[in-house]
């Protein structure tokens, strides 16, 4: 069974173009490392108390999970959304070690492209089924009115902020039923909120950097 870090990236990319859909990478990433933390709530490996995300129980047996909860294991002063950002640094980058992994099971291809001069490396699913069977399960919970199963809240949870309403709603006139069912999963999924915020906050640190740089620019051109 494949990570839920590993089915969100694969519902994150373009299957046949092998690139991150809406260009939305930086906040896909954040979502990847709630995945992680959202799978090991799952397992009862780490609650939510105090404003931090707190290790319980022993590590899994998965390389990356146990890495995580061994991170969040560790004495810290920084609140959840710090612990959060501090997750793809500390595993040696969580774009490459799940991409690998995919690539290791032959999910995911490699492939380089020349564009605008530059080498891009693409990742084509090459293996359908392992990316449609959490589309669909994410869709159905997306677009139904019944309980959602836990493994599936969390996938659909982190959909929203990870930028992926089109993707589990390609029916723009579903989005709005979509956009309730993912509030749903992430009132019953703690770290869906950090992960929002995390990507917020993110957001308006660009947009101020971006606003500076106008300025900048405009004071000099003076």
């Amino acid at each position: 069974m494949l990570l839920l870090a590993e089915e969100l990236l694969l519902l994150g990319l373009d299957p046949v173009k092998g690139t991150v859909v809406n260009g939305a990478r930086q906040q896909l990433l954040v979502g990847l490392a709630g995945a992680l933390i959202g799978e090991l709530a799952l397992v009862g490996a780490v609650e939510l108390s105090g404003g931090r995300f707190v290790a319980a129980g022993s590590a899994p047996e998965h390389p990356l999970l146990a890495q995580t909860h061994r991170l969040l294991a560790e004495p810290t002063r920084r609140r959840a959304p710090g612990q959060l950002r501090r997750i793809d640094k500390a595993v040696g980058g969580l774009w490459p070690r799940l991409v690998d992994g995919l690539i290791e099971q032959a999910v995911l291809g490699r492939r380089p492209d020349r564009v605008l001069g530059f080498t891009v490396t693409r990742h084509p699913v090459l293996e359908p089924a392992a990316r449609d069977e959490p589309l669909q399960r994410v869709r159905l919970a997306a677009a139904g009115d019944n309980g959602l199963e836990a493994r599936t809240a969390v996938l659909l949870a982190l959909t929203g902020p990870s930028r992926l309403l089109d993707v589990i709603a390609p029916d723009r006139a579903d989005r709005r039923h979509a956009k309730q069912r993912v509030k749903m999963a992430s009132e019953l999924t703690p770290v869906a909120p950090v992960v929002k915020k995390v990507i917020a906050e993110m957001q308006a640190a660009a947009a101020a950097g971006a606003t500076v740089a106008a300025t900048s620019a405009a004071t000099s051109g003076g």
